[in-house]
């Protein structure tokens, strides 16, 4: 069993609440109607399986997010973080994820040294009311390529 988040990472405070926090997603990610994508799902801000952990190189479960500061720093733009048409950016602010109990620290790694990660302060995992009211809270400002009819 992996260590509890909080017991690993430690939140960044010298990270403002009204940091803006790039998230990766997928057309799975996003509630679709008629081909538009009308809001960030759950799943968005579920943290990893532990299984993936070793894989993901992290040491406990969390969510990968890009600081918008260190992306405007290194001259990134969300656009750069939608490697291919199946992937889209939303974005969260630190203080929305920090006001359901979570943290955000700095991890770069081989996607960038703006990467830093979204965990649980407490307990092994997010709630799925916690991942729930984050991804309200979230917008989505690329929308990945919508599902394809089948």
């Amino acid at each position: 069993m992996a260590a509890e988040p909080g017991t690993v990472y430690s939140d960044d405070r010298s990270i403002p609440d009204s940091e803006v926090l790039y998230r990766v997603i997928s057309t799975a990610h996003v509630e679709w109607s008629d081909g538009s994508a009308v809001r960030v799902q759950t799943n968005a801000f579920q943290d990893q399986p532990e299984s993936r952990l070793p894989e993901l190189g992290v040491p406990a479960t969390a969510v990968s997010v890009f600081l918008q500061s260190e992306m405007d720093t290194s001259g990134r733009t969300p656009a750069d973080l939608c490697w291919d048409a199946g992937r889209g950016v939303a974005t969260v602010t630190a203080g929305q994820v920090r006001a359901e109990g979570q943290g955000v620290v700095r991890w770069p790694n081989d996607s960038g040294p703006e990467h830093a990660m979204i965990f649980t302060l407490s307990g092994a995992k997010k709630s799925k009311g916690q991942s729930k009211r984050i991804a309200a809270a979230a917008t989505v400002l690329i929308a990945p390529a919508p599902p394809t009819a089948t």
